[in-house]
């Protein structure tokens, strides 16, 4: 099959769930803003490059999406609905592409008030993580002249705070003797992939994998696909490309971030 020629190419490590989800969430919004949108995984391993042909005749369709997420304001408001709901849970409203956020309401278990993806707690809500990120983010970009778009994920910011999906911002108190995170102490992080990723979970969902503990898996495509397709693929409902396991890591009952993954053959 001949993939059409791609206008948006960002790399990601396939190992990386918050990269994988902060893919989609690129998808998601090129979707939306070109319908027809397609993506696809070109991988050789776990480093691989997530490709778009957006057929938008834009000229940077890559910047345009940043643009609105950096630049547009307010870029998200509370939804109507958000009374009901504890602060930590309060769903948003992506106001520049009339999206709604509410995925961490959504749960595997009929009991449960909240998603097991759900990472956060307490006085940390969506909107605050939101535009905490969103400062850092500009932030990157106004000391990231030159740097090629492919690397959109890898642009890191010292932050004390952020959702958790990116591993590689994670500190393991076993590692230094002390949790960071306990301390307030900034960690590394990237901003692009905490909120897209947050943006890509909206549709995209990881399959529960283990009846013990917080076990998940999603599944990469290697053939275009528009963003309406696309969950089933990530859930793995079809076999369109390799497979990754990861844990959810929790710190306490209510804090935790996403663990690196491994292949499934590999995970067990």
């Amino acid at each position: 099959m001949r993939l059409p020629d791609p206008d948006i190419v960002i790399g990601v490590d396939l190992r990386n769930p918050g990269q994988f989800f902060a893919c989609c969430g690129v998808l998601e919004l090129a979707g939306r803003l070109w319908p027809g949108s397609e993506g696809w995984f070109a991988a050789n391993g776990p480093r691989a490059t997530f490709q778009i042909s957006t057929g938008s005749g834009h000229n940077d369709p890559l910047a345009e999406i940043i643009r609105i997420l950096c630049r547009s304001e307010p870029l998200a408001e509370l939804d109507h609905d958000h009374d009901r709901y504890k602060p930590d849970r309060q769903p948003l409203m992506l106001k520049p592409v009339g999206l709604r956020l509410d995925w961490w309401l959504d749960s595997y278990s009929d009991d449960a008030e909240k998603s097991e993806l759900k990472i956060w707690a307490g006085q940390q809500t969506p909107l605050g993580k939101l535009n905490d990120l969103r400062i850092c983010w500009r932030n990157i970009n106004a000391h990231a002249a030159g740097v090629p778009p492919c690397g959109l994920l890898r642009g890191r910011w010292p932050m004390t705070g952020r959702f958790g999906f990116d591993p590689s911002a994670s500190w393991e108190a076993l590692d230094v003797g002390f949790s960071p995170d306990e301390q307030d102490m900034p960690v590394q992080t990237s901003p692009a992939t905490e909120i897209l990723a947050a943006i890509g979970l909206q549709r995209c969902r990881p399959a529960r994998t283990r009846d013990r503990g917080r076990w998940f898996a999603y599944r990469t495509w290697r053939m275009p696909l528009e963003i309406s397709v696309t969950p089933a693929a990530a859930a793995g409902a079809v076999t369109l490309g390799p497979a990754f396991e990861f844990p959810v890591k929790m710190r306490n009952a209510q804090y935790g971030s996403f663990g690196w993954a491994k292949p499934m053959e590999e995970s067990r």
